[in-house]
């Protein structure tokens, strides 16, 4: 049972992994994306609004990846506990 504690232990850690990669990519998505609608609304080319929408678009991809990324991560952990639940309740 300690075995299975550990690996749940190591789990948990490969999942707060995914987690902050997860949220960096996501903040960096979003810093990325706002540079580049400023970038593309001080141009002549594009109004205010066509920058957002051209800006929007091509960062949604990246924050949605992002948070499956983060998501995967929370999911490492919920099944890392639940597996050390398990093994606890099943040791008594």
């Amino acid at each position: 049972m300690d075995q299975i504690d550990k690996d749940a232990g190591r789990l948990a850690k490969v999942g707060t992994f995914f987690i902050i990669a997860g949220w960096v990519f996501v903040i960096y998505s979003l810093i990325a994306g706002l540079l580049w609608w400023i970038d593309l609304a001080q141009s002549d080319s594009f109004n205010i609004f066509t920058a957002f929408a051209i800006s929007a678009a091509a960062v949604g991809l990246p924050v949605f990846g992002a948070f499956l990324i983060a998501g995967l991560g929370y999911a490492l952990r919920l099944f890392a506990l639940y597996v050390a639940s398990k093994a606890g309740s099943s040791s008594v």
